[in-house]
């Protein structure tokens, strides 16, 4: 039982590092919305067993990492906007995991292995603003579609 509470927050790390590798911004946040979505539950059931505040705390904080990572569909285009937003969801997910490091390592309860989760998370962070900020993310251009007007605009007028 000890090894599959170990082995189940890696894959979202592993998705994580696959959203690296092949530079898939879904992967990536992905993996982080996956392994909030382990620690949530988690913090919640310890927080109702024991009714420590902390636990609370640390389930809101991983909850709003979940809001932030949730995937969405918003593509790169190269523009110092995106970049900034994209820079500020890094800081506050490295915030958020390094957090996460000192939590585990004052929890016997959590496998220290945890430690070298969110290290990783911290680590694929760095990784993707550096990335983000030498322009070495590829920019992905938009597909306009246009619509035919109708043939009958002013019909409505009538």
């Amino acid at each position: 039982m000890d090894a599959l509470l170990q082995i189940i927050p890696a894959l979202p790390v592993l998705v994580t590092l696959y959203g690296v590798i092949v530079r898939k911004r879904f992967f990536f946040l992905l993996g982080f919305t996956l392994y909030g979505l382990i620690v949530v539950p988690a913090e919640l059931n310890s927080f109702f067993s024991s009714n420590e505040l902390s636990h609370l705390i640390v389930a809101a904080l991983f909850g709003a990492q979940i809001i932030i990572a949730f995937p969405n569909k918003l593509i790169y285009d190269g523009s110092k906007a995106y970049k900034f937003f994209a820079i500020k969801t890094f800081l506050a997910l490295i915030i958020i995991n390094v957090i996460g490091v000192f939590v585990v390592k004052n929890d016997p309860n959590i496998p220290d292995v945890c430690v070298y989760y969110h290290s990783l998370f911290v680590i694929f962070c760095c990784i993707a603003a550096y990335k983000m900020l030498t322009n070495r993310i590829p920019i992905q251009m938009r597909t306009v579609k246009t619509q035919k007007a109708p043939t009958n605009a002013g019909a409505f007028l009538e």
